[in-house]
């Protein structure tokens, strides 16, 4: 079978590292128009469910991997000068530089074909020259444009408008910091992803400029400077998509759907799908088969993930707002965060705690 991979990305880079290793005797080509160095974002999110995907389909590029990771198990809230925090369940984060050198030192050792810095030929003639193609480039997605009524594209923007920074230090968890303004509430999202780095991403109704940011951060960030990389203030780009095939062309990562940032799920559903899409090639008689059972087994699971998205990003937005968000009590506050998408639950977060799971049992202060 001859492959062809539109994008370079972690969904891209993860399906054709998987499906090399295994079916070495498989041909597979992936396009990217940018270079690594030239790579947009900080850190990105990889939770433990996710590098255990990685494990199972290639234990030497888990193993590469593994050292690049920054790990914690604890969320914390800054609001009102005041800092609290929670156990909760463990996550982990890694630069998306240092991810994509090393998915693509991996497609080097296992024989796939990279151009690096070109853009993928045309859609009709990829799918002409090879038995399939692989459109995994990215929620602009120009594959899944092109071809928008076959796949029943459905997209959306949604307030409020976000910004990608990073901030010279390492936060020791994933930390939410809310700076209240006269035009309503700042909300940045931290995490660590590396010694004395962070990302810092910032969501506002106004879009404040960085030096703005900087300003009403500047007790959480403790001197750090904030870092841009292509970035810019975006709606989120929520994308559906009615059938995730059509004829040899499928859909593969945020190309096919994206879940609201602030759950952190796009690197995982990336490579999950990379991963189910070689189990389905590599276990059913035919092409349109193997198309039919990747959708059937991945689509619930994104789906799910979706409407937890859709959950947090409806809670944010609310907080953002105008109005001045919610006047909780700082400890129900970060409950109320925590809990917001229904993915994690005060059972989860009082797993430690004796007797009943309150906000005042699970939240530490500092």
């Amino acid at each position: 079978m001859r492959i062809a991979v539109s994008g370079g990305g972690p969904a891209g880079l993860a399906f054709a590292a998987f499906m090399r290793l295994a079916a070495p005797g498989t041909e597979v080509t992936v396009w990217e128009r940018h270079r690594v160095a030239d790579t947009y974002g900080f850190g990105v999110i990889l939770p433990p469910a996710a590098a255990d995907t990685v494990r199972r389909a290639d234990p030497v590029l888990a193993d590469a991997l593994e050292p690049h990771l920054t790990r914690w198990a604890e969320i914390a809230v800054r609001r009102h000068g005041r800092t609290l925090s929670v156990s909760a369940p463990p996550l982990g984060a890694l630069s998306r530089r240092a991810l994509l050198r090393v998915l693509r030192r991996r497609c080097a050792e296992l024989g796939v074909v990279l151009h690096e810095g070109v853009p993928a030929p045309d859609t009709d003639a990829l799918s002409c020259l090879y038995d399939l193609v692989v459109a995994a480039d990215g929620a602009g997605s120009a594959t899944r444009t092109a071809l928008a009524d076959r796949f029943g594209t459905m997209t959306a923007h949604t307030a409020p408008h976000y910004i990608w920074l990073g901030a010279e230090r390492a936060f020791g968890s994933l930390s939410f910091f809310v700076a209240d303004t006269p035009d309503g509430p700042v909300v940045a999202h931290a995490y660590p992803f590396g010694p004395g780095r962070g990302t810092f991403l910032v969501e506002a109704a106004h879009r404040p400029d960085t030096r703005e940011v900087a300003a009403l951060f500047a007790k959480p960030l403790a001197g750090a400077r904030l870092l841009e990389n292509r970035s810019r203030w975006s709606p989120f780009v929520q994308v559906r998509n009615a059938v995730w095939s059509s004829g040899n062309v499928v859909l593969l990562g945020d190309a096919a759907h994206t879940a609201h940032y602030s759950i952190g799920s796009g690197t995982r559903l990336a490579l999950d799908d990379a991963h189910a899409l070689v189990a389905a090639l590599c276990v059913e008689p035919s092409l349109p088969k193997a198309l039919t059972a990747y959708e059937a087994a991945r689509r619930p699971a994104v789906e799910h993930t979706q409407r937890i998205g859709a959950a947090s990003a409806e809670w944010f937005a609310g907080l953002t707002g105008a109005s001045g968000g919610t006047d909780a009590s700082a400890e129900k506050f970060l409950v109320d965060l925590v809990t917001r998408g229904g993915r994690i639950s005060m059972g989860d977060l009082a797993a430690d705690a004796a007797g009943t799971a309150t906000a005042g049992t699970v939240v530490r202060g500092r």
